[in-house]
């Protein structure tokens, strides 16, 4: 292997290295949510979800490849349900950021004023069904 190469090798191992690690971390990140007590809610979206006793915030980004599947669901269900909301993190970032978002597609379900669940990626069967 010529010297080129070899530091080719490095640099995409150590890449592949970082994004693991980072998923690794978003996942202990999401689990630490859960019990905490909801934040203050910046704008109108979020003083809806602040008058709810539940309520189901699901995070996507339009450049999200994973959310091209989700996100159509999500809006469906939030027109039926108003405890259901699909937020663009591109046009609300500071719910995102008062949520603890790190990553999309990310949803939080929140009871009481209490997170009760903080799932990356796609969102489980039994939460879906629970609000729909």
């Amino acid at each position: 292997m010529s010297g080129t190469a070899g530091f080719l090798a490095v640099i995409v191992l150590a890449v592949i290295g970082f994004m693991v690690y980072m998923q690794f971390a978003i996942a202990r990140r999401a689990r630490a949510m859960r019990g905490k007590d909801v934040p203050a809610l910046p704008g109108r979206t979020g003083q809806r979800i602040a008058r709810l006793d539940h309520a189901l915030v699901y995070f996507f980004s339009p450049t999200c490849g994973a959310c091209r599947a989700i996100t159509p669901r999500v809006r469906d269900l939030s027109k039926k349900n108003e405890a259901v909301f699909a937020v663009d993190v591109m046009s609300d970032m500071n719910l995102a950021r008062a949520l603890g978002v790190m990553a999309t597609p990310s949803t939080v379900e929140i009871e009481h004023g209490k997170i009760v669940g903080f799932h990356v990626g796609p969102i489980p069967g039994p939460v879906m069904a629970r609000f729909g």
